[in-house]
């Protein structure tokens, strides 16, 4: 049996802190993870949580065909070990995903926690995934999971982005390429309030470059029209949009029909092929954005995963799917190793170098935070997208940059631990 002592009495608190920041995690990682044992036969148990209602609806589908496919691909078994899937739906709250961490690890028994689409419930997540000692790989961009007082070394790691790494990559290209007076429209809520912590910080860096308004908006807002008399009249000649989800599809609709973008480059935080396939190549065509996965990319792993999605699903991933699909082949690999306790996982997770869906990725041994490449895209017009984008169908993008994933877009570990030392 795992350790249970304190999951009450933790969620209680934690509840009180749903709409922020939580509180410090408290765990040591004693008496989670299970571990069947060298030769075991047991189940190997992987729960699940995201978003597979609400705004974020297609990043929380894509995540869950991710988990399924890469399930599919190990034939069910990691090991000796079949592989148990258990989805569980957070509808975007961090007390509905706290209860089902809750309900995942003290009914399920789970071995092993994932996924995630909001910067808000992977910190529910988390906090109960380290007071039980159960190891969670989170999967969505946020600064805090592996930052003071939310990191676990015990159990806490990161395959997503953080948002100042992608921002930090994006900034030159934006100043360079888009424009040097930047407006920021940003979502009213943590994953926003980062962005703009992260772009104050790289913009400005930049030679000449400056933000000259910016403004939020509540997550789910459907009018976007009070919005572009203050991003006009700022004299702003580059926006960033940071919106995900339906949020960006309602925006990008809104600012073709005032012609927008069209007299304002764009650049969007966040791609991802299922918003571009609901806009269409005409919303699209000449913004720009950034992402952590582009389906179309030439390396070998991420073609695999590509024709094996592509395959099973009928179109093409998306960026979040891949997330999964690489927490579940770690996973998977180190229980064949036997890394099955949260000891000999965090061990076999430390520094690992691997390539998988989204090619060659490090998992940093300081804060357990993955270092991957990320892409620059720019949107076609229809009639380029099979010569740029590579399909007729799919190729709604184009990669125009590069940028390999390294600490020159993340902080440096030596940066790292003196804010741990600072925190205490």
């Amino acid at each position: 049996m795992r350790a249970k002592a304190g999951l009450l009495a933790g969620a209680a608190l934690l509840l009180a802190a749903c709409g922020g920041t939580v509180a410090g995690g408290g765990g040591s990682g004693g008496g989670g993870g299970g571990g069947g044992g060298e030769g075991s036969t047991e189940p190997l148990k992987v729960g699940v949580i995201t978003g597979i209602t609400g705004a974020y609806v297609q990043l929380g589908e894509e995540q869950r065909n991710g988990a399924e496919l890469a399930v599919k691909l190990l034939e069910e078994k990691a090991g000796d070990r079949p592989i148990e899937l258990i989805v569980r739906d957070d509808q975007l709250k961090p007390d509905i995903a706290l209860r089902e961490a809750q309900a995942l690890i003290q009914e399920e028994q789970v071995d092993f926690l994932t996924g995630c689409v909001s910067a808000a419930t992977t910190l529910a997540v988390n906090q109960i995934a380290s007071q039980a000692g159960v190891p969670y790989l989170g999967t969505c961009q946020t600064e805090q999971l592996n930052r003071p007082p939310n990191f676990n070394a015990e159990v806490t790691y990161h395959l997503a982005p953080t948002p100042s790494q992608g921002i930090n990559s994006a900034a030159p290209f934006i100043c360079e390429n888009l424009g040097e007076k930047v407006f920021l429209l940003l979502p009213d809520y943590a994953f926003g309030h980062e962005q703009e912590a992260a772009y104050t910080t790289a913009l400005p860096e930049q030679t000449g470059c400056s933000i000259v308004g910016k403004a939020y908006f509540p997550l789910g807002t459907t009018d976007f029209n009070p919005f572009v008399p203050t991003i006009e009249g700022s004299g702003a000649n580059a926006l960033v949009y940071g919106g995900v989800g339906r949020d960006q599809v309602s925006f990008l609709r809104q600012a073709d029909q005032f012609g927008l973008t069209d007299r304002i480059p764009t650049f969007l935080t966040i791609e991802d092929l299922s918003f571009d396939q609901e806009l269409g190549f005409d919303l699209i065509d000449g913004t720009y954005a950034m992402a952590a996965f582009w389906w179309n990319v030439d390396d070998e792993n991420v073609q695999t995963y590509v024709e094996a999605y592509r395959e099973e699903y009928g179109t093409p991933p998306g960026g979040y799917g891949v997330y999964l699909y690489n927490a579940l082949n770690l996973i998977a690999t180190a229980v064949e190793e036997g890394s099955d306790t949260p000891e000999a996982f965090r061990e076999f997770m430390e520094g690992r170098e691997v390539s998988l869906g989204q090619g060659d990725m490090t998992i940093r041994e300081c804060d357990h935070q993955a270092l991957a490449p990320i892409y620059i895209l720019e949107g076609l017009a229809a009639d380029e997208a099979e010569s740029r984008g590579g399909d007729a169908e799919f190729g709604l993008r184009e990669v125009v940059e590069t940028v390999p994933g390294s600490e020159e877009t993340a902080p440096t570990c030596d940066e790292v631990q003196e804010e741990f030392q600072r925190v205490g």
